[in-house]
């Protein structure tokens, strides 16, 4: 049987490629023969066929999704696991106070930003830049007022607190003693809120390591990125192999706080056998309680896209390179006994509750403070000024120092649902978002959100489970955020009177 350009089959043993599209033939009698197609009931027949047509629109708006690891649209999604569109509110302050002012029911974060780091990595694209010792403090005192003006106004119970940067290790030890005291004695905790401390290896010293346990932290991120010496020192990272392995040592011999790894893989130059060795590193050489690893992306104006622009450092893997190191990675850790807890973050054992990254997944409650922080309450977004200078003003006036609020769209609740179903769960069902879909919209964007998932089947990057749901395939969770990006796009499309 054909069907726009597709032969299908209800046995669907023998995948092939027919143009972009995934699509199968018949084994008979040991054979794959497109001419020979069993027949199969009407109900599979038309289901085929408002795929098929759905590909066809599909494929004309997008670029079809391909092994080579590219982004599954030409531009990037305006909805995706890192943010959505909000209309911009014309006063955020007054936004500010009625949004804080309600009462939060669902769990809720709080992010800490420490903006300064000590020299910059050629990823980066979250560097602000370095700052005197006197400006440290300086900014340091200014966050403790912040926290200490609203932190007692959040009206719910704070799950988990993250200080992230930048680097929270180039505070000094006093300032961690006064940020820390001010987050305990005026943010509403939940008795096992977990707060974590992001940091470099370069930035644990023994004073700072006592401050900040002593300070309530029970959770470390360490971005090690790699253990390769030779390439970490490429990347901008000065610490030898053997002085990080010591530094997670000594963060486990404490044994007051969970402690987690950040690798990256499709590093330029990395091979297979690097990074399976720092797999094995982290597996076998060093107690740790989470691992996290991250695709890298070179960004346009970062000191490594400069660098493989001027031939000095190798161009980046390929789309299908990095996916055969993705994979490499949850073999490797499936293998190590590793409970794995969304597309990117492993736990080993049960102290690893990542709290925070499954609260952001969500989309759920998050309080910012500090300079170019940002969070969410409500249906609104807020973002905080990234000028010192304005920082300074707004906090010593007793206001927030918001820079921008914005008001999420009306598809947001079911967006949310989708993000942190695919990143915590890598799995969907489609009544679970379409029941915060208002009703008069409910009929057409679960015909609209079936269609979808179904292609996604089709390209091989979802499969379809029992009682109506979806699971990301492996090539489906290496593209998780291109798949939930491109899920939110086409649901928020019903809102517009599309389908």
């Amino acid at each position: 049987m054909y069907i726009s350009g597709m032969f299908v089959d209800r046995n669907a043993v023998n995948p092939v490629r027919v143009g972009n599209c995934r699509a199968t033939v018949s084994r008979i009698r040991g054979k794959s023969d497109p001419r020979a197609v069993e027949y199969f009931p009407e109900d599979r027949f038309f289901r085929i066929v408002r795929v098929t047509q759905r590909l066809r629109t599909i494929m004309l708006n997008r670029h079809a999704s391909s092994l080579s690891g590219e982004r599954l649209v030409p531009d990037k999604p305006r909805r995706g696991l890192m943010g959505f569109p909000s209309v911009p509110v014309p006063d955020p302050q007054i936004t500010w106070k009625q949004a804080v002012d309600k009462p939060i029911e669902a769990p809720c974060a709080v992010y800490l930003h420490i903006p300064y780091c000590r020299s910059r990595c050629s990823f980066c694209n979250f560097y602000y830049g370095q700052a005197s010792e006197t400006e440290i403090a300086d900014y340091a005192l200014l966050l403790e007022r912040e926290i200490r003006e609203w932190g007692p106004r959040i009206r719910g119970t704070v799950n988990a607190v993250y200080f992230g940067g930048g680097s929270p290790g180039i505070l000094t030890p006093e300032a961690i003693r006064r940020v820390l005291s001010a987050v305990r004695e005026c943010v509403p905790l939940a008795n096992d809120a977990e707060i974590t401390w992001e940091t470099r290896v370069e930035d644990l010293d023994d004073a700072r390591l006592e401050a900040v346990l002593a300070g309530g932290v029970n959770r470390f991120s360490v971005g090690v990125q790699t253990f390769d010496t030779a390439l970490r020192r490429a990347l901008g990272r000065t610490s030898a192999k053997e002085t990080v392995l010591k530094t997670l040592s000594r963060l486990a011999a404490c044994n007051q706080a969970a402690v987690t790894v950040d690798l990256l893989y499709g590093l330029p130059g990395q091979t297979p056998e690097m990074l399976a060795d720092d797999l094995d590193t982290v597996c076998r050489d060093v107690s740790l309680s989470g691992f996290s690893f991250y695709r890298l992306r070179a960004h346009a104006e970062s000191p490594l896209s400069e660098r493989i622009r001027g031939r000095r450092m190798p161009s980046l893997p390929s789309g299908e390179e990095c996916f055969e190191l993705y994979r490499l990675c949850g073999e490797r850790l499936a293998a190590a006994g590793a409970r794995r807890i969304s597309f990117k973050h492993y736990a080993f054992g049960t102290r690893e509750r990542n709290c925070y990254n499954s609260i952001s997944a969500w989309k759920l409650p998050c309080v910012p403070f500090g300079i170019n922080a940002a969070g969410r309450l409500g249906e609104y977004r807020f973002k905080l000024t990234g000028t010192p200078e304005e920082y300074r003003r707004m906090v010593e006036n007793g206001v927030k120092p918001l820079s921008f609020a914005g008001l999420m769209p009306e598809d947001y609740p079911a967006a949310a649902r989708i993000a942190g179903e695919l990143s915590c769960r890598m799995m969907l069902h489609p009544a679970f978002v379409t029941g915060c879909v208002p009703e008069v919209l409910a009929a057409s964007a679960a015909k609209r959100l079936e269609l979808s998932l179904e292609s996604l089947v089709v390209e091989g990057l979802m499969m379809e489970k029992r009682y109506g749901g979806y699971q990301l395939t492996e090539r489906g969770c290496f593209r998780c955020p291109e798949v939930a990006g491109r899920l939110m796009e086409d649901l928020a499309s019903v809102w517009n009177g599309g389908f």
